[in-house]
C-alpha cells in the first residue's frame, strides 16, 4: 500500500539565530544523515510554508509503503538534537492511504 504523510513542522526562534552557516553545519551533521539513513524507505518532498499565516514554518510530504519505517524516522528525528533541543517542533502529523476508495485504472468523474 502506498501511504503519504504530512509532516507539518514549525522551526523555533532559536534555529533562526543561527547564521546560515551554522545552520548548514548543523543539517550535514544532526540531519541529513538520519535522512539519508531512511531514504531507502522514504521519499521525502520539502515545502516552506507561509510563517506569517500558518504555524508551519515548513512542511514536508512523505511517501511510503510500511508505517514502521516512517515512524522509525519520526522517533529518530524526536530523539536527536534538531527537536531535543527545540530547534524544530512537529506541529502536525497526517497519514492518507494513496487513492484508498479508487480500483486500479478507475478516476471517480470530477
Amino acid at each position: 500500500m502506498k501511504y503519504t504523510a504530512f509532516l507539518g513542522v514549525r522551526f523555533e526562534p532559536e534555529w533562526f539565530l543561527m547564521d546560515s552557516a551554522e545552520r548548514e553545519k548543523f543539517e550535514s551533521e544532526h540531519v541529513f544523515p538520519i535522512l539519508a539513513k531512511h531514504a531507502q524507505f522514504l521519499t521525502i518532498r520539502p515545502f516552506r510554508a507561509s510563517a506569517f499565516s500558518s504555524r508551519h514554518t515548513n512542511f514536508f510530504l512523505v511517501h511510503f509503503d510500511d508505517i514502521p519505517s516512517y515512524d522509525s524516522l519520526i522517533e529518530e528525528m524526536r530523539a536527536r538534537p534538531l527537536m531535543a533541543n527545540r530547534y524544530a517542533t512537529i506541529t502536525d502529523n497526517f497519514i492518507g492511504i494513496e487513492a484508498a476508495h479508487y480500483t486500479e485504472g478507475e478516476e471517480k468523474a470530477a
